[in-house]
């Protein structure tokens, strides 16, 4: 069965018994800064397992995109080695919250196997807790599997926590006998073993305690079922493989590499001699490698996650750069993991849409992050040839952790090649060194993405607005229409404390109902103001929200502010303007930079705020001029347009039907609000807007740059402050045509061409260009070479007398210099000329030597000496070299020291 058809049978199989089909959530956690990557099934139901979320089904099926990549539970270094380890994969589970428990979930289970794929029962075995006999009994009595089948296993390997404290449980796991020709040691391929045979295939949790961070475990009022069972595995049994990766979830990636790379896939290695398998086999890893790592870079990419230094986008660029490193071995022409990445969007765009949508995001960043990893390949390899030939000449056997980690961190050589290449030169790698390193490295990587955990000020606010969405439900807001509004207050808090009462000058927090005043959300800040009630006045600071609880954060600056007092709201006219505009034109530039650039552009952050936008979207190159002044013109014309802002309450089907924009991977719920400006603009956003885009009045863009790989970032402004902008430019530019004797009426100005204060600089840097050339020319013939001859050092060489000539000239000029370098050579005939030049920042080194001391004296090896001193670098061919001194205070020593080896 192939493996679209079995994940389709599941989900159908579950539907069929009153479960609600629950599409897979972002590999991007949503609210959870406990996780990098989602990594199992029930992570988009974790709040609803701790009770702070409430669905509208309390039964779901899933067919789950899952990366195991970092953090806790990490597989990158077992990939392609095994059978069955995988960064990217797909979890299949059914969910009960607190609806059926472990009778249904066992027999559900069972039927599926023995009936729906038709599994002999006589191949299958299940594990339970050591003192779960209730689950130990449903298995005998209930579905008849034998006591001998049953195992019974301690809490590492049958009993499940979601943390240090919270709902946990037993579980039960059922597991596949694959047979006797299963390779490896027999002592092993027993169940409970380490061995292959006997594979677990599903994973049932059973959540029926809470634990206390003592230890202690209560029964849970409405006890849950979570499972989880690895697509790929079950694939490999119904199609009856004994690895993942020859089932067809990876057999067409693996023929499609096969043929880039002039090649072949072995998948049957049985009739080899072990030297054949050894060649093949570390062939078969680079496939596999690759076959694996293009699916999680496919995945990744196509839900937001782009290559970078920290964080998510660090261990993405990990993961590629270890495929590309393994697709070198396999070839070094053909470009494997862009294909590799293609093949899969081929293969599994059907189901997982989002891999289309993205499709020349993806291949563009795999294409660029190879192209710029190749080079940093290179160098690397160089980089440790270097510094095994430092040792060996040093006679020491050991490279050291630290340069180890150095290479893997920063041109992603993984410690094995660094082994591997190590005892090659019959050197070992300080591996305990290197994992010191590569710890540090970890924590640092977890702080970039987790942060610290959540502060007591947060973890307070979220468990308080927790318990207010239970009692008083979500927050009424009004401030789509009004700026006023009159409400009561529900809730005050102080230093993470609930207080009846805030008095002059406290810092706290209130919660009322109904309120004007926006939350912070979807990148646009919160809203500002005051409020009043009949006691007491304050300062509304900022505006949040928790569990669609609206949180004021204020400052009462007379009187206090009284617990269940009507009060009086208003939120600051301007700055809600100011922010609207803002918002409203990042929704204009969104479909502008689409318009311009392509549809591969997509938002991958914002902050609307009053003074500014910041809109950060997906594309591989650098904005021209003429493509801002292109984006910038349709804003513009758009907001000249004067179309009437629209506002619509409607499905999420719908507004996609209708042609909504989305953000990809954000979490939407069934009816949306979708934000309309004419044509040209249509995005879902629950945010405020301008009535008109005629409110906006311009957008200037200020900056555009890059903020990681793939991404770039502009920043805008509109209103009076894009008004003032271009007004102060307008003056300056105006003030500076003057003064360089630029005249012409306005009209002529704005429409026909004119010379521009650029081309006034160009010319003129062009003129400083060729003067500064004249200058140098000159000096360099003012230069006494005679005198310069009459200090050289003079030596001798086989016999053959010749001079050593040192100079420092007062020039930046390296062809000027190299002119004089020759001028000085062929007068002495035979001999060496150093000179050294002054410039700015670097000063040009120039060494020349005479063909008859070509051999025992190169020009090169002699640069490199005296660059060293100066703190800088070069090379070139053995009778001429160049190269720059970034530090001239140690010229006459540098002279000295290379005068001593002549």
């Amino acid at each position: 069965m192939k493996l679209n058809n079995l994940r389709n049978k599941f989900i159908q199989y579950f539907a069929d018994h009153s479960h609600a089909i629950v599409p897979s959530s972002s590999l991007i956690p949503e609210n959870d800064p406990t996780l990098l990557f989602t990594n199992a099934g029930m992570n988009q139901f974790k709040n609803v397992f701790l009770g702070l979320e409430n669905r509208e089904y309390n039964r779901a099926v899933t067919s789950q995109k899952c990366v195991r990549a970092g953090g806790k539970h990490n597989d990158l270094e077992n990939v392609g080695f095994t059978a069955r380890h995988h960064t990217f994969f797909e979890m299949l589970g059914n969910f009960s919250f607190g609806d059926y428990f472990k009778k249904e979930a066992i027999h559900l289970a069972w039927e599926f196997l023995t009936k729906e794929l038709a599994l002999p029962k006589d191949r299958l075995y299940v594990t339970v807790f050591e003192n779960d006999d209730e689950a130990a009994e449903i298995w005998h009595k209930q579905e008849g599997v034998p006591k001998d089948r049953i195992y019974r296993f301690g809490e590492k390997d049958n009993f499940w926590r979601m943390g240090a404290s919270g709902p946990c449980g037993p579980c039960s796991e059922i597991f596949y006998d694959l047979g006797p020709d299963v390779g490896g040691d027999p002592k092993q391929n027993v169940m409970g073993g380490e061995g292959d045979r006997f594979i677990e295939i599903w994973n049932l949790v059973f959540m029926q305690f809470n634990e206390r961070e003592t230890g202690q475990k209560a029964l849970l009022p409405n006890p849950s079922i979570d499972t989880g069972m690895g697509l790929e595995r079950l694939a490999a049994v119904m199609q009856g493989e004994l690895s993942n990766y020859h089932t067809d979830a990876f057999r067409q990636i693996l023929d499609k590499l096969g043929r880039s790379c002039r090649g072949q896939y072995i998948y049957d290695t049985r009739k080899l001699s072990p030297s054949e398998l050894k060649k093949i086999e570390m062939d078969n890893i680079a496939y596999r490698v690759l076959a694996d790592h293009a699916r999680a870079t496919a995945f990744l990419i196509g839900d937001g996650v782009l290559p970078s230094n920290e964080g998510r986008g660090y261990v993405l660029r990990r993961i590629m750069r270890r495929a590309i490193r393994y697709g070198r071995n396999l070839s070094e022409e053909a470009s494997l993991l862009p294909t590799a990445v293609s093949e899969v969007i081929a293969l599994m765009g059907d189901h997982y849409t989002e891999l289309k949508q993205q499709k020349s995001l993806i291949e563009q960043t795999s294409f660029d992050e190879e192209k710029r990893f190749l080079k940093t390949l290179d160098q690397g390899t160089e980089i440790l040839q270097v510094e095994i030939s430092k040792l060996q000449k040093k006679q020491q056997k050991i490279i050291s952790g630290d340069f180890a980690f150095k290479l893997y961190d920063t041109f992603g050589f993984p410690l094995d090649l660094t082994h591997l290449i190590a005892r090659e030169n019959g050197l070992q790698v300080n591996e305990g060194d290197f994992e010191k390193h590569m710890q540090r490295a970890k924590e640092i990587a977890k702080a970039s993405w987790k942060g610290k955990a959540l502060s007591s000020d947060a973890a307070f606010l979220i468990k308080e607005s927790h318990k207010l969405f239970n009692e008083k439900g979500a927050t009424a807001f009004s401030g789509f229409d009004r700026l006023h509004e009159q409400g009561k207050v529900l809730w005050l808090a102080k230093d993470n404390h609930v207080v009846n009462t805030l008095k002059e000058g406290d810092l706290g927090v209130l919660v009322c109902d109904p309120t004007c005043f926006y939350a912070e959300s979807g990148g646009q800040v919160g809203d500002t103001g005051n409020l009043e009630t009949a006691s007491g006045y304050a300062e509304v600071l900022d505006c949040t929200k928790n569990h669609d609880v609206f949180l004021h954060h204020i400052k009462v600056t007379s009187g206090e502010i009284k617990l269940n007092e009507s009060v009086a709201l208003r939120v600051d006219k301007k700055s809600r303007q100011d922010s609207a505009n803002n918002h409203s034109a990042t929704h204009l530039l969104h479909a502008a930079l689409k318009k311009v650039l392509g549809d591969h552009v997509n938002q991958a952050g914002s902050l609307v705020e009053p003074e500014r936008l910041r809109f950060d979207f997906t594309h591989n190159q650098p904005l021209s001029v003429e493509q801002i002044f292109e984006i910038e013109s349709l804003v513009n014309s758009e907001i000249e347009e004067s179309e009437d802002v629209q506002s619509t309450v409607m499905t999420h089907k719908q507004a996609l039907e209708e042609g909504a924009m989305a953000l990809f991977g954000e979490k939407y719920a069934d009816e949306v609000r979708v934000i309309s400006m004419g044509d040209f603009s249509k995005e879902l956003c629950g945010g405020t807007h301008v009535k008109n885009t005629s409110y906006i009045r311009t957008l200037k863009i200020v900056s555009e740059a890059g903020v990681s790989a793939g991404v770039r970032r502009i920043e805008a402004i509109t209103g009076q402050r894009a008004i003032q902008f271009l007004l102060k430019n307008t003056r300056e530019n105006q003030v500076a045509r003057e003064k360089v004797g630029f005249k012409g009426n306005w009209e002529n100005y704005l429409f026909e061409e004119q010379k521009t204060i650029s081309d006034f600089i160009d010319n003129q840097r062009e003129d400083i260009k060729n003067l500064t050339k004249e200058l140098q020319e000159t000096k360099g013939r003012q230069i006494n070479i005679d005198l310069l001859i009459a200090n050289a050092k003079d030596f001798v060489h086989q016999g053959f007398k010749a001079k050593l000539v040192t100079a420092d000239i007062p020039v930046d000029d390296p062809k000027v210099l190299s002119e004089l370098t020759d001028k000085i050579r062929d007068k002495i005939q035979s001999g060496v000329v150093i000179v050294v030049g002054e410039g700015e920042s670097s000063h040009p080194i120039v060494v020349s030597v005479s063909k008859n001391l070509v051999g025992p004296y190169k020009a090169g090896e002699i640069l490199k000496q005296v660059a060293k001193d100066l703190g800088g670098k070069g090379g070139g061919r053995p009778d001429f070299a160049q190269g720059a001194a970034n530090n001239r205070s140690n010229l006459k020593q540098a002279f000295s020291n290379i005068r001593s080896h002549f």
